[in-house]
Order: C-alpha cells, then structure tokens, then sequence
C-alpha cells in the first residue's frame, strides 16, 4: 500500500485504539474514575473521594516487568554471545528493554524501531500511545506499516498534526489539518526517505494474540481486565473512609437538659468537657446520658482484602506480594505459591522473546549482516529470577553433573543470581588456570627428564 492509503487506515485504527489506551494510561497514572457521590454532596465528601485512591495496577506489571531481562542471544550450538548481541549494549537496551516489557503488559502492545545509523544501527522503544502499528492479515508475523505522532506545528495560520509513516521501503513525514483527519485532499506528504531494510522497520510486541481480528490491543494487556475490580476497591476505601471519620468513635448523647446559649452571641455554649480529670455532674435526677457504639470496620477491611485477592488471582500474582503475611513458609508451599506468577512470566517471555529476536535480525540487516539477518535457529536468552533456594539449587545441579554427566560448565548459567558476565569471568579464570596447570606439567615433566638423564650418565661413567 503506498503512503496516502497507509496513513489513512492508521489514522482510523488509531482513532479505534487511543480512547482505551488513554484510559489506561490515567489508570495506571492514578487518574481514576471516582466512586459514586451524591450530586448534593459537601465538599467534606469530595475530600474524602479525593483520598480514597489506592492504585494497585502499577504494583501489579510491575511484578511481573521486574521478572523480565534478557541477557544473551544465542545459538544452540554456540554457548557464547552471537554477533548481533553487540547491538544490545551499543543502544543501551538493558536499561530501555523495561519501557517495551511495560508498554506490552499495561497497553497489550509496545513497539521498537531499527533504522540504520552512522554508528551502527538504532534501536529505539516507542510508545504505543504515539505509534500505531497496521497489518492487513492481524496474525501476520510482520507490521505493513506503521504511524507515528510527531505533534503538532503551525503553517499559513493552520493548526497541522505532524506524522511518521513507516512502510516496508521508506519513512515518510505528512502533515494533517487539526481535527479534520478524515480530509485527505488536504494531507501534505513530504519527501519519502528509504531506510534500506526489507520490511517495516517498526517490530510489535503483543502481549497476547488477539482471537478475533476486531479485539483491540488494550484488552490484551494486564490492566484492562482489573479496572473494574480497581473501581470496586475505591468504593470500598471510600466507604471505609466515610465511617472512620464519622462512626468509627463512641458518640455520646444526654437527654432532660437544657443547652444554655452564650448571651452575646447566642451561640449554644458546650455544658460538659470530656477529659480524664473530669467528672460529669447534674442536679436533675431525670437526666439520662448514654453513647453510641462505633462502626465495626472489620467487614469494610475484609471487602478490600478481598478485591485484592480477586485483582492477585486474575493478575496471576501471589497475594503475599499485594498483602504481605507470609511468615514460616515452606519451600514446597512457596514454590506452589509462585507457580502462577513463573507460568505468566514464561508465557510472557515466549512472546516478547520472539519480537526480540526480530530486531536484532533487523539490526542485523541494517548493518549489512546477512547472514546473522536471516539467522532463524538464533534465541533471546532470560534471565532466571525465579526464587530458589540458592544450595538446593545448586545440590541439584551437582547431582545432575554427577549422575548424567552434564557438563558443569553448561550448568554455571543456572545458578540463582549468576549473570552472563559471571558466567564469561568464570569461563576465563578456568582458562588461564587451565594453562597453568598445563605449563607446571610441562615444567615438572622436563625435570623428571633431566634428572633421569643425569642418572642415566651416572650409571654409564661407572
């Protein structure tokens, strides 16, 4: 599809998208519809609303992004760092890789793009709230193209929307008028600029596959299901609010007095004083005093620990991470514990695994590799954060070099904590004192030698 046809089906889809994914976004920014309130509501009230806010979304990804780092790429018959690796740390991904893992959990999908550069090629995250990816075949492997907002620019006394429109040959710059988008006769489209790749040089990263092509991209993400549970939680705190500031005390009440009232200002004056050095005293027999009891706010705190444990079991995550209270666990019990959560972060890293593998195959490409470009056997490798004790761990992985004869070597890599520079330090400190070894060897063997023939001469002078 050439650029006019493209930026026209991504304006429409982005129009479809962006009023989801910006609610999303207020959502995970604290921004939140507020609990139901009474028109005729006092301002008292309206404080109280105010605070009654309690965003657990953010907690919730962020569980789950912080199980998510990648630390190599490999091959399967190459336990080292292939070539296209480099590009990882030359654009700084092991910082940026976060932002893609979290636009893909909060929004259902996150987008990077690769374009080459003098230095090498360019990889750079993009949000989904300012691109939006298009592709005629929604399960196809590959974007057609994609759209991105630049923002807004004046020209002749107009207000223009500036866009990016990435295709599978070029990067186009166009301009639309303000709020009249569908108005194509007036789009300004530039010059087009080859970016030199195959395909469109913008790689999606779905949280999930969609199962209907019409599913839109924030239903499949991590926030969009707990809204409404969200929503529920806020009643509840606002609810818990309300009877912590005006039932959660001992009201007292009397009756068969008279409130005398300040002759000044007619104001009615406070008969008695409550305080522990005083005592309350009347001369009327009739008069009555009593108190009401407080609200119980037990069913209040329980309807909220509730809502969380509801928000913990749809998000996959263990509870204690929301709520805390796990004391004198066992191993078996943790593990049991955390199954959901390692089930999720496999699942997740299955698929933005996939998507990292293309960049780094368009990397590839834009630097001229071909043959690390079209490289399919090439996998991203994660990092192990699933907790484990770190000698159990490492008792098994010694029985498995023991009994199967795994290579120890091939097992550093999965002990608890390791890095993949860890594993390369250790991989050079065997190397040298292998060498060491081998030249004490060579050295003490030449000695043996020299004796043996200084004996052998010894032997014969006699």
């Amino acid at each position: 599809m050439d650029t006019r046809e493209l930026l026209g089906i991504g304006l429409a889809q982005r129009k479809r998208e962006m009023p989801e994914l910006v609610r999303v976004d207020q959502y995970m920014r604290g921004v939140q519809d507020a609990p139901y309130l009474p028109k005729k509501a006092e301002a008292e009230f309206r404080r109280l609303v105010a605070r009654s806010v309690e965003n657990w979304l953010p907690l919730i990804v962020a569980v789950i992004a912080q199980n998510l780092r990648v630390e190599g790429y490999r091959s399967t018959d190459n336990p080292e760092d292939l070539e296209p690796w480099r590009y990882w740390s030359a654009n700084q991904l092991d910082s940026r890789q976060n932002a893609v893992h979290r636009s893909a959990l909060v929004f259902g999908r996150g987008y990077v793009a690769v374009t080459p550069g003098d230095a090498g090629p360019a990889i750079r995250p993009v949000s989904p709230l300012s691109v939006t990816g298009v592709a005629e075949d929604p399960d196809a492997e590959w974007l057609d193209g994609a759209v991105r907002f630049l923002g807004r620019t004046r020209r002749d006394g107009k207000t223009f929307e500036r866009w990016q429109v990435w295709d599978d040959h070029a990067i186009t710059e166009a301009l639309t008028p303000e709020g009249e988008h569908e108005r194509a006769d007036k789009w300004i489209v530039g010059a087009r600029e080859p970016h030199g790749l195959s395909r469109c040089p913008v790689v999606a990263f779905r949280n999930r596959w969609a199962d209907a092509p019409d599913t839109l991209p924030h239903e499949l993400g991590e926030v969009a299901p707990l809204i409404p549970i969200q929503d529920r939680l806020n009643e509840t705190i606002l609810n818990t609010k309300i009877a912590e500031s005006y039932s959660a005390f001992r009201q007292r009440w009397a009756s068969g007095i008279s409130i005398p009232r300040d002759p000044e200002t007619g104001q009615p004056v406070e008969t008695f004083r409550a305080a522990v050095d005083r005592l309350w005293m009347v001369e009327n027999k009739d008069v009555r005093f009593g108190e009401f009891q407080q609200t119980d706010l037990g069913g209040y705190l329980a309807s909220r620990e509730a809502a969380v444990k509801a928000m913990s079991a749809i998000a996959q995550v263990p509870p204690h991470y929301l709520l805390g209270g796990m004391v004198n666990i066992s191993a078996d019990a943790l593990t049991a514990a955390m199954s959901g959560l390692s089930n999720r972060v496999g699942e997740r890293q299955t698929m933005y695994g996939e998507s990292w593998e293309q960049v780094l195959r368009l990397a590839a490409e834009a630097d001229g590799q071909e043959t690390a470009a079209g490289d399919l056997s090439a996998r991203i490798i994660w990092h192990d954060a699933e907790a484990r004790s770190l000698s159990a761990t490492v008792d098994a992985l010694g029985k498995l070099a023991q009994t199967l004869g795994v290579p120890a070597e091939a097992l550093w890599e999965r002990v608890p904590g390791v890095t993949a520079f860890d594993v390369e330090a250790w991989r050079k400190v065997r190397a040298q004192s292998q060498t060491a070894d081998l030249a004490a060897q060579l050295l003490t063997g030449q000695h043996t030698s020299d004796a043996t023939l200084m004996e052998a001469s010894a032997v014969g002078s006699e």
